[in-house]
């Protein structure tokens, strides 16, 4: 396949993926994940991040992510569009913040907004949270009507957390920030659409060091996962039976300053056009 087809392709993929909806690649991100262990210390935290995107190598898109850590109380703003070439066949731009705190060892997401475009195509979804429960949610549009998408029920949107907020996670202490105990969870996970669990495990640590003076230098924690459709899904699409078969699904953690947290470095995504690589460029710890 030609580069210029590769470049087409990828595009697309990322549309349907992430751009028009947020529902996979933010979700694991950006490949979403929980915050499950202590709270964090009274001291403040700052995370700011860049990410550049890319599909069988090719730079298709790039982004930003920046979090605050204050008492028990989090921020999360993240922002992401395709680039290069590929704004040739898809122009897709979204943001997305997402708010809560931290209860005793678990966090309680408070709220959770995403607004992208795609072309001319608006996709907006709001959700409100309580107590790791959904109060209410929208989304625009909403899912097409189709006899064998499975029903999303209440039920569904108990004990969730957002997309956005799995982009950290807490451990029980310091010492935990680098190993298995990074990974090894299974997270309930709800973008306003699709109701799914995300399965971590374990896979191995390494020392990454910066190419530039903006970047980290220090261990990573790489977990993969495997995703879990449970709702609002269609089961026989083929695009839904190939993410459930995926098998190159994993996320890459570093620890962030002085907290019992860790932070998505890196994010790997088996397409069909090729293996989607979200990649941190800057990384500063406040």
């Amino acid at each position: 396949m030609a580069r210029n087809e590769y470049a087409r392709q990828s595009a697309i993929n990322i549309s349907k993926m992430e751009m028009r909806s947020a529902r996979l690649v933010c979700s694991m991100l950006v490949a979403g994940l929980a915050w499950i262990g202590q709270e964090v210390s009274a001291n403040a935290a700052d995370v700011k991040a860049s990410f550049g995107m890319s599909i069988a190598g090719i730079p298709v898109g790039k982004g930003g992510v920046s979090a605050t850590i204050k008492g028990r109380n989090y921020t999360i703003d993240g922002f992401a569009k395709t680039s290069g070439v590929s704004r040739m066949f898809i122009d897709s731009k979204g943001r997305a913040v997402s708010k809560g705190r931290f209860r005793g060892d678990k966090l309680m997401p408070s709220s959770y907004a995403l607004n992208s475009k795609e072309n001319k195509i608006r996709n907006v979804v709001q959700i409100a949270m309580r107590s790791g429960n959904v109060k209410d949610f929208s989304a625009s549009p909403p899912p097409s009507k189709v006899s064998d998408r499975i029903p999303l029920k209440r039920v569904h949107t108990r004990g969730i957390v957002d997309p956005l907020s799995g982009l950290l996670l807490s451990t029980k202490s310091l010492k935990d920030r680098v190993g298995k105990s990074v990974c090894n969870r299974t997270v309930r996970m709800f973008d306003g659409r699709w109701r799914y669990n995300i399965e971590l495990y374990y896979k191995g640590k390494q020392d990454v060091r910066a190419s530039n003076k903006k970047g980290y230098t220090g261990p990573v924690t790489k977990c993969g996962a495997r995703l879990r459709f449970v709702a609002g899904h269609r089961p026989n699409k083929k695009s839904t039976k190939f993410m459930e078969r995926n098998k190159d699904l994993e996320v890459w953690f570093v620890p962030v300053g002085n907290e019992p947290v860790v932070a998505v470095y890196r994010l790997q995504i088996g397409t069909m056009v090729g293996r989607l690589v979200l990649q941190a460029r800057n990384w500063q710890v406040n």
